[in-house]
């Protein structure tokens, strides 16, 4: 608990400061082009004097200026970037806004570029871009791949990548384990972690995460995923810590802030949770993960009433979503209101009648109605669906 603490108290500071430094005008073309709204996010970003702009910001100039259509504008956008880690997606998306405008040439001369640096994707990935397809018939993309860009890692990579799509995890992990052994590189470890996600086997891959931190530690993507897999150990506290680097990393990711803001609410650091998702609500009013980890935060905290008008907005929008009434639900059992909790949980399991959680739910509002029976049979259901919790409720209600 100490170590949670003293993390808090840096994050304070930490928070204050970014706080001082961010530039709004970025931070605003970050939430737009989030929202696929390009014309605004390339009026705030146009908003801040050329002299102020950093590479960071100009490669967001350059995708509101791709996705808009304005190719030659994005083409100079991203010219002007010259060094740095974002450098071979400027390269890229050069590449792609020459295909777009029937340039073959000019592609495949920025496509060379982009394969001799060591942040690519994978040649299926390449051949499957929608902009790039425009060339694949041209006598430059056929030249361009008679070169081998990839080294023998790399291509060993691509197949690993290849069978945990399909599913054949056994397969990608002996030659995962293989390449380790040989190699401390992120990408193995990074490949590692997924595919024991896909086996549901938490502990390997957190291990798996870490040691992929440890050999490269600049990858805010790392830390973000990492703290997903801590948070399903309830590991707090390091999932905490892993998050704080997302956003030493790229304090302007607004999705860090509610991601952080979850983790905070699990840890009962209600305070600090409201303070950040207030702060992406600023940028993302209308955004429903955000409604919807306010309305957890405000129930948990002790707030229920104002976690149902939260839960209500959202489901206003969308009443198919059984996360929305199961949350509701519980936020009317907090306030004793039986009834309207029963209404909604059968709504959720009209959705989908296989769910642990809701039926376990469904039973505690059906106890405090003195329905017995009705609450024993849901949480038999809970039961056998997998629910730990149901056993206790089954042991101390139901076998008299």
């Amino acid at each position: 608990m100490k170590i949670l603490v003293a993390i808090l108290s840096l994050w304070g500071v930490t928070v204050a400061l970014s706080g001082q430094k961010l530039n709004e005008a970025y931070l605003q073309a970050r939430a737009s082009i989030l929202l696929q709204q390009y014309a605004a996010a390339e009026q705030s970003l146009l908003s801040i004097p050329e002299t102020d702009r950093t590479p960071v910001m100009r490669f967001a100039l350059g995708e509101s200026y791709y996705f808009s259509g304005k190719y030659s504008e994005a083409i100079r956008q991203f010219e002007s970037i010259e060094s740095g880690s974002i450098l071979p997606a400027s390269q890229l998306y050069i590449a792609k806004s020459y295909s777009m405008t029937s340039q073959p040439a000019k592609a495949v001369e920025y496509l060379q570029k982009y394969l001799g640096q060591r942040d690519k994707l994978s040649e299926s990935e390449l051949e499957l871009d929608p902009a790039l397809s425009k060339i694949e018939h041209s006598k430059e993309w056929r030249i361009l791949w008679e070169k081998e860009w990839y080294n023998a890692s790399e291509r060993k990579e691509a197949e690993v990548a290849s069978l945990l799509k399909r599913k054949k995890y056994t397969e990608a992990l002996t030659i995962i384990d293989d390449a380790t052994k040989k190699s401390a590189a992120a990408g193995w470890w990074i490949l590692r972690a997924h595919a024991y996600i896909a086996m549901e086997q938490d502990e390997p891959a957190l291990e798996s995460y870490h040691n992929a931190i440890q050999a490269r530690s600049n990858q805010p993507d790392y830390y973000a995923e990492a703290a997903v897999v801590a948070v399903r150990l309830k590991k707090y506290a390091l999932a905490l810590e892993y998050i704080q680097q997302v956003i030493r990393l790229d304090p302007y990711r607004l999705g860090a802030y509610l991601q952080r803001a979850s983790i905070l609410g699990l840890a009962k650091q209600y305070d600090d949770a409201r303070a950040d998702i207030n702060f992406y609500f600023k940028y993302l009013p209308a955004d429903d993960k955000a409604l919807y980890q306010m309305g957890l935060t405000e129930t948990e905290s002790g707030n229920p009433l104002s976690g149902i008008e939260y839960f209500s907005r959202l489901l206003e929008k969308d009443k198919s979503n059984t996360d929305y009434f199961t949350a509701r639900a519980k936020a009317y059992i907090k306030t004793e209101r039986y009834e309207e909790a029963n209404d909604d949980l059968a709504q959720a399991l009209d959705l989908n009648p296989r769910l642990p959680d809701v039926w376990l739910q469904k039973g505690i509002a059906l106890h405090q109605v003195n329905d017995s029976e009705g609450a024993c049979y849901c949480w038999q259901k809970a039961l056998n669906l997998g629910s730990k919790d149901a056993a206790g409720y089954i042991f101390k209600y139901c076998k008299k």
